[in-house]
């Protein structure tokens, strides 16, 4: 057992004594409340014995909690508990009746003004209590809002000092892209093969790298194939894909520098999360060059909607079911004639599609972009998604330029144009565009008709078409519902 040193007990003994002696203070302060002398004296013996029992109680813990003593925190817990029992005592003693109350006023007013300012504030405490939530809730709202602005105005400062490290394919300026590729190896289909196969992730022999965490299922792939301006298709619906588009994310971009790499890791998270969850493409390149496979190649993905397109020898219509859709993580800011893409992006872009083109048989004719194959059929405009409708390094990527092919929207069907196209794609549609519009206008003078009247016509074949592709798709969700059906009455299964 310790050993209570003499000076030790008497330190303790007058701190005892210099406490009671305050607290008798404090609480004679509160009794001055009370007009008649023997509830004055209730009051006071009341008080001052429950906080005795207190302290008695809180000295008992101070063995398990010596810090309390050594920081001073003890006496000011001992405070504390004093003024709640003073008012808990003061509360209990009011007077009931009105007259009582207003004469307690009077008498409020003997008593110290700190007593009475502490007394007032207890009695108000339940709507000071809301008063307080609602200031703490203004400043985390004001701090969240400060953040924000700070982080925004930050993003925007660097934005604007480190856009020149960004690479920029600008409109017409082909020799970025092209110097890259006379650097780069050729498509050869015989060198590209699965090297090697784990949980998550697929490599090959020329150095793609294709990530699986973010897979996922949709339906099968399900599609027919017309002759270039026919309405019958060609055989039994097809399963296999037999092209490529390309897309943009139209995500927010970071500046690309080092002291992003976080938050621009983050943000690729994020958008892969988003097509996950909205089955919009086949494949993800994000800004470091990872190739990820979000939807299944067997299976379709939600990416290039009203689209057209031909080959010249098969024509393509809804090109979710018929062609792979390659997503590139950047923005497409066409009206500044711009498109940005990181080196490794491209690097990355140019093996996925020596991949798929591999895995597939996939013709160069038929690796395109969004903005050659979008269509609207409701104003018979092409380009209804623009992305990537200029400046595509096709070259960089090892394709062949399909901005110089006559797209099967405005010289097959007769898609048109409008001046606001124009102007968003910085004043000057793409060469094949004129092609495509002297073709169509050869064909009709073939035809001995005008224009606009082949126009109509090819507008009908375009929606016998997806009509007919729409028939397929609800034969394949029948066959499937039937299958299910069947499945669930064996009594084998």
């Amino acid at each position: 057992m310790a050993t209570v040193l003499p000076h030790q007990v008497l330190g303790a003994a007058a701190a005892s004594d210099s406490r009671a002696s305050s607290h008798f203070k404090i609480v004679e302060s509160y009794a001055r409340f009370f007009a008649r002398p023997e509830v004055r004296l209730r009051f006071l013996n009341k008080t001052l014995a429950l906080q005795a029992e207190r302290s008695a109680r809180m000295e008992e813990a101070l063995g398990r909690w010596a810090m309390l003593r050594k920081y001073g925190l003890f006496e000011r817990f001992l405070d504390f508990s004093l003024y709640t029992l003073i008012f808990r005592e003061v509360s209990l003693l009011l007077p009931a009746d009105a007259g009582g109350k207003h004469g307690l006023l009077g008498l409020c007013k003997q008593a110290p003004l700190s007593s009475r300012i502490f007394f007032r504030c207890y009695q108000l405490r339940r709507p000071l209590y809301v008063v307080s939530a609602f200031v703490l809730l203004a400043f985390c709202f004001a701090a969240y809002r400060g953040a924000a602005w700070t982080v925004a105005r930050a993003n925007d400062y660097l934005a604007g000092r480190y856009k020149s490290v960004e690479r920029i394919y600008a409109g017409g300026d082909e020799k970025v892209a092209a110097g890259l590729s006379e650097h780069l190896p050729s498509y050869q289909p015989e060198k590209v093969w699965l090297v090697e196969q784990g949980a998550d992730f697929e490599r090959y022999s020329n150095g793609a790298r294709i990530i699986n965490t973010f897979e996922t299922a949709n339906r099968p792939r399900r599609y027919l194939v017309y002759k270039p301006g026919g309405t019958e298709a060609e055989g039994q619906p097809q399963t296999a894909p037999v092209g490529i588009v390309y897309h943009t994310s139209e995500s927010v971009l970071l500046p690309f520098v080092a002291g992003n790499s976080g938050s621009i890791e983050f943000r690729s998270k994020n958008l892969l999360a988003y097509v996950r969850d909205k089955k919009s493409y086949n494949y993800v390149i994000d800004r470091f060059g990872q190739i990820y496979r979000v939807v299944r190649d067997e299976d379709a993905a939600f990416h290039a909607g009203n689209s057209v397109w031909s080959d010249g020898r098969a024509a393509y219509t809804g090109l979710n079911e018929s062609f792979l859709g390659v997503c590139f993580e950047t923005k497409a800011d066409v009206a500044e004639g711009g498109e940005q893409l990181t080196e490794a992006q491209v690097l990355a872009g140019r093996l996925l599609t020596q991949v798929l083109r591999s895995r597939y048989q996939i013709d160069d004719a038929n690796c395109t972009v969004h903005g050659l194959v979008s269509v609207n059929p409701s104003n018979g405009r092409i380009a209804f998604h623009h992305d990537w409708a200029r400046n595509f390094p096709f070259e960089a990527m090892g394709l062949s330029d399909k901005y110089a092919v006559a797209p099967a929207s405005v010289a097959e069907l007769g898609f048109g144009y409008d001046p606001e196209l124009v102007s968003l794609l910085g004043g000057r549609m793409w060469p094949g565009v004129a092609a495509g519009e002297e073709e169509f206008a050869r064909r009709a003078e073939g035809q001995g008709t005008k224009p606009e009247e082949l126009r109509g016509r090819m507008q009908k074949v375009y929606r016998e078409r997806m009509d007919a592709q729409r028939a397929v798709l609800r034969a394949e969700k029948l066959e499937e519902r039937e299958s299910s059906t069947a499945e669930s009455n064996d009594p084998e299964s």
